[in-house]
């Protein structure tokens, strides 16, 4: 099974944990695809001054990533961590756009790219979603949003991913992210909800992962 028919899939996680959290599941099931997954940072936010007294640098939460993929045992993925712990250490343009179209956009043959949402309350989550246009301004690849513990009411997926062989597995596979499991969207029922949407359960669909398409392009296959 393929996402969406694509063969190479290119998905921005702007911090550990997010793309996992948010698709882990689709990239389970959709074996025939390959994901790179890139994670922008070593998450947390820059201190301001000194100012924070946790910032999380006494966890390697690229670790807990990489702890999540060895459980999930799929050969669909790569996970490739950028050089820098925040998204300020970039700037938007022509930082973090120059770095990602020259070492994964130019030579690399993706048909999607995956980001957080637009309608997003994570300020650096909408950060990395401005990111996409520029980036593939000259680039015929498809963009598609993903939903996040922190997407706001106003998002609509319009594409869902049915997880249900696949759930009991992802929610095994995250508990490698020990740093974050005090959270509230990692609570039972918080994470349980999260996989709910009204109108695929009214069609007996229990469990999914909900997209949105921003642009898509169907591209001939050789």
């Amino acid at each position: 099974m393929k996402f969406l028919g694509y063969d190479k899939v290119l998905c921005l996680s702007p911090h550990p944990d997010d793309v996992e959290y948010s698709m882990l599941g689709t990239i389970i099931k959709c074996h025939d695809t390959f994901f790179t997954v890139l994670c922008l940072t070593g998450g947390g936010t820059k201190c301001l001054k000194g100012s924070c007294t946790n910032s999380g640098k006494d966890v390697d939460r690229r670790q807990e990533v990489l702890n999540c993929w060895a459980d999930a045992g799929i050969s669909n993925v790569e996970v490739i961590f950028s050089d820098c712990q925040y998204l300020e250490d970039k700037d938007r343009d022509p930082g973090w756009i120059s770095y990602l179209e020259e070492n994964y956009i130019k030579e690399s043959n993706y048909d999607c790219l995956m980001i957080p949402p637009q309608h997003d309350s994570q300020f650096e989550h909408r950060f990395v979603n401005q990111l996409g246009a520029g980036l593939l301004r000259h680039h015929a690849i498809s963009i598609v949003e993903y939903q996040t513990p922190s997407t706001l009411n106003s998002w609509n997926a319009n594409t869902f991913v049915i997880i249900d062989s696949e759930y009991n597995k992802k929610t095994k596979c995250l508990m490698n992210f020990k740093s974050q499991l005090k959270k509230s969207y990692f609570l039972e029922q918080a994470f349980d909800s999260f996989h709910i949407n009204f109108q695929c359960v009214k069609k007996r669909l229990n469990k999914v992962e909900q997209y949105r398409i921003v642009e898509f392009f169907m591209k001939d296959k050789k």
